[in-house]
């Protein structure tokens, strides 16, 4: 076997194990169940927006020590991290814990980064398409695997909403203890790098080379101004590009509206449904559907890169997150969510393929989509600031603004495309004079 499969592979494994959290499509009705006394008010207000900041804050410092500690110790980190999330919520009530939880919650979403482009850093830059393509299906299957065995346990009754998260707590350390096989990382993207003479040895694997062979021994000092420099200048290499700021612009606002829409939805379908108890939860189905959907949308954005553009695929989103608000129907929600989650799925992975077409140095292809990702959830705590804790707004009025930002966002990338088409033209008609 191949080195790179094999680690690609182990990585697989561990992303599938991480990604499997049934709980978490019936998180909102588990914390406003029986077993803690919060309201809907608490958990929309003072609880979830502490995830979302926490978040923000630790993805800043991850992003900056991933590469820095050579990404393994930053995985184990993230296991550890989700074992922390479960057993405070099995083993904790008040309200203050539950915001420990979404502390802990903001480490365990912020050190995914570590994941995510690890294999960048272990791996020949010409298998990055397919490895990037391999650790995003395997975090997909774990999300379907999710949602499928969230509703047929809650169906059946052979677990309750809270006996879930024992799952998910379990499936947290499995990958944490995975995690210890991944082979460690010799060289880094920007710190701890080859130097000179290890290029010399560029017939060797990544994988199969020394750490000792040509490793750059220099003071911590001179590592951090050289990393720095060579991020700059990555960075701005990359976004004096104007594709790659209008990509980089897309894929951040598309990535804020849909985390900011998937972090209070299950409070939306709560207030639809009111206060009829009776009524079967489809929240774990719903999930795995939008993910069965979203991967197939990722695949087609792969081959499909001029069929649909963005402008009307986000008129589209707006007008699904508007009917799934305003038509008082929990199965109309249930496909507007779904609809939303599909073509996010579908930008998201045209804007990536978009942005890495206009990358020139192979290095800065994790660190541009890094950047773009910590811009987005910037955004997303901008919205959440704005919508929930300034204006105080009703959850169906946060999803009106939801939806009409989706519009406005397919109304400013129609403009461009006007204006790109007419500087085009007019382009063309002066090189004819």
């Amino acid at each position: 076997m191949h080195g790179w499969i094999k680690i690609t592979l182990i990585l697989c494994l561990f992303g599938t194990l991480r990604e499997i959290r049934p709980s978490e499509p019936f998180v909102t009705e588990f914390l406003l169940g029986k077993w803690r006394n919060i309201t809907e008010s608490q958990l929309n207000r003072d609880v979830y927006p502490v995830g979302t900041y926490s978040y923000l804050g630790l993805l800043v410092i991850v992003f900056l020590i991933t590469d820095f500690l050579r990404f393994k110790p930053v995985i184990i980190l993230s296991g550890i991290s989700g074992i922390a999330v479960y057993a405070v919520l099995l083993w904790t009530t008040s309200l203050e814990w539950l915001q420990v939880s979404q502390v802990l919650y903001g480490i365990y979403m912020a050190t995914e980064v570590a994941y995510l482009t690890y294999i960048y850093a272990k791996v020949d830059s010409s298998k990055y398409p397919k490895v990037s393509s391999y650790t995003r299906m395997a975090a997909l299957t774990g999300r379907f695997l999710s949602g499928v065995s969230s509703q047929l346990l809650t169906h059946f009754n052979i677990m309750d909403l809270r006996d879930l998260n024992y799952i998910t707590l379990a499936a947290q350390i499995l990958a944490t203890f995975w995690a210890f096989w991944l082979p460690p990382v010799p060289y880094g993207i920007y710190f701890h790098r080859r130097s000179i003479s290890s290029t010399t040895q560029s017939d060797i694997p990544i994988e199969k080379q020394a750490p000792q062979d040509g490793y750059d021994s220099k003071s911590f000092r001179s590592q951090i101004s050289e990393a720095t420099v060579l991020i700059y200048r990555h960075a701005r290499s990359a976004y004096s590009r104007p594709k790659v700021v209008a990509w980089s612009a897309l894929y951040a606002v598309a990535l804020a509206l849909f985390v900011q829409s998937q972090t209070y939805m299950q409070l939306l379908w709560k207030r639809i449904r009111g206060d009829d108890e009776e009524m079967e939860l489809y929240n774990g189905a719903v999930e795995a559907l939008q993910t069965a959907f979203g991967a197939a949308g990722a695949f087609l954005a792969s081959y499909w890169t001029y069929a649909v553009l963005p402008a009307p695929i986000a008129a589209v989103q707006g007008v699904a997150m508007f009917l799934a608000t305003y038509v008082n129907d929990i199965t109309t929600s249930y496909t507007g969510y779904i609809v939303m989650g599909m073509l996010f799925h579908y930008t998201i992975t045209l804007a990536s393929a978009k942005i890495a077409s206009q990358l020139s140095d192979e290095s800065c292809f994790g660190l541009i989509f890094g950047i773009n990702t910590l811009i987005g959830t910037g955004l997303q705590s901008i919205l959440t600031l704005v919508l929930i804790q300034t204006l105080d707004l009703p959850i169906h009025a946060q999803y009106y603004f939801i939806s009409g930002f989706f519009l406005l966002l397919a109304s400013f990338w129609l403009l461009g495309c006007i204006i790109h088409f007419f500087k085009q033209k007019h382009s063309i008609n002066l090189n004819q004079y």
